[in-house]
């Protein structure tokens, strides 16, 4: 009797780690202010409407209070890192649903975010289009995101090195001011 108990037990056991594991399978979880903090600004995800996150092969969530910190991570990752991301994650600007991050549609401009990147995402295109005319951004890419120097439109110093920022006045990154002589 105890061994068949033992067996229930342990099938037991197993199907809630399998029911636990929804983050391997690359679902995002939901954020937890008390307790998410950014691995790059080391702020508090307090507003959700920018929020970002990644989920490793190994299920282990990272979670971002900026869509620019989750883009400055990624372009910190080595190649091999970059393979172990499962999945990414933004929330929608108006609903503040998840969504693949590949999917979603971006605007950057003089928006308000956590770490003044001014990157939001939506997950329709005609949603993106209106907002970029509503504040005069401009739509990018998921790949743009990754890959376009960042704009810092309320501290233009922030990262600007590492990262060759862009001046949201000027349009000039670090690199071509140093050119210019200023």
């Amino acid at each position: 009797m105890s061994r068949k108990l033992m067996v229930l037990l342990t099938l037991w056991c197993l199907a809630l780690t399998g029911c636990s594991s929804g983050d391997v399978a690359g679902t995002p979880r939901e954020i937890d202010p008390t307790i998410d903090i950014c691995p790059v600004c080391r702020m508090s995800v307090i507003d959700e409407h920018f929020a970002a996150q990644i989920i490793d092969s190994q299920g282990q969530a990272e979670i971002f209070d900026d869509i620019g910190c989750m883009s400055i991570f990624m372009r910190r990752l080595e190649a091999g890192a970059k393979d172990s991301i499962l999945a990414t994650y933004v929330k929608d600007f108006e609903s503040m649903e998840w969504l693949k991050a590949q999917e979603a549609f971006y605007v950057q401009g003089r928006i308000d975010t956590p770490m003044s990147f001014g990157i939001v995402a939506f997950a329709a295109e005609e949603a993106a289009r209106k907002f970029a005319e509503e504040v005069g951004g401009k739509q990018l890419t998921w790949e743009q995101v990754l890959t376009e120097p960042l704009t810092i439109g309320l501290d233009i110093e922030f990262n600007q090195e590492d990262f060759n920022v862009q001046d949201l006045d000027t349009g000039e990154t670090r690199e071509t001011q140093e050119e210019r002589g200023n």
